[in-house]
């Protein structure tokens, strides 16, 4: 049977969704940026990209338990990544300035 995710594939999808709420966190804090179109990007990437981050999320840990939560392999990392992200996305909903 094709796997749609490959521990390897899953990584580097992962990195691009956290890097995606790294840019976000970036232009929010520190560059501050009033572009028109970087605001609609953000207005419609940000909610399904929280939703595929909890997704991913769910199938890193299936694979990390199929592999035993090994430290060399890529679902650990992925997992970890991704547990670090949910928890700071989630975290920054509840937490006010």
């Amino acid at each position: 049977m094709y796997e749609v995710f490959t521990p390897k594939r899953l990584f580097f999808v992962s990195l691009g969704v956290v890097g995606y709420f790294c840019l976000l966190y970036l232009n929010a804090y520190v560059v501050k940026s009033d572009f028109v179109l970087i605001g609609v990007f953000q207005e419609m990437l940000t909610l399904p990209l929280l939703f595929a981050q909890l997704a991913l999320w769910v199938v890193s840990i299936i694979y990390s338990i199929k592999e035993k939560f090994r430290v060399k392999s890529y679902s650990f990392w992925t997992f970890l990544i991704l547990l670090l992200n949910n928890t700071f996305c989630i975290g920054s909903l509840f937490l006010s300035r």
